[in-house]
């Protein structure tokens, strides 16, 4: 069952712009990963440190191993240095 991943990113005040860099590769990257059909960054109207990322895979076991993939060659340690806290993350399904 296809699925869509909700991350949501709260930057630090110094490192917006790098993230944002970050954000846009990401959105590009993700394109070619075999398992996602989709991707799309956002940024708050009220908040430049807030971005949210939609995500859509064929489902939540390709998501996981991605990730997994992220966090073993340092992908993801690179990216979470850019960040106040702890993103928020769920999975959802299409109503």
């Amino acid at each position: 069952m296809a699925i869509k991943v909700v991350v949501q990113f709260n930057a630090l005040k110094d490192r917006q712009e790098a993230f944002e860099t970050i954000m846009h590769s990401v959105s590009a990257d993700l394109q070619g990963v075999s398992g996602c059909q989709g991707v799309e960054v956002l940024k708050d109207l009220d908040d430049a440190c807030r971005f949210t990322l939609v995500e859509s895979w064929e489902n939540e076991a390709i998501h996981k191993a991605h990730i997994e993939g992220l966090i073993a060659d340092g992908t993801w340690a690179m990216i979470s240095g850019h960040l106040a806290e702890d993103p928020v993350s769920g999975y959802f399904q299409t109503l």
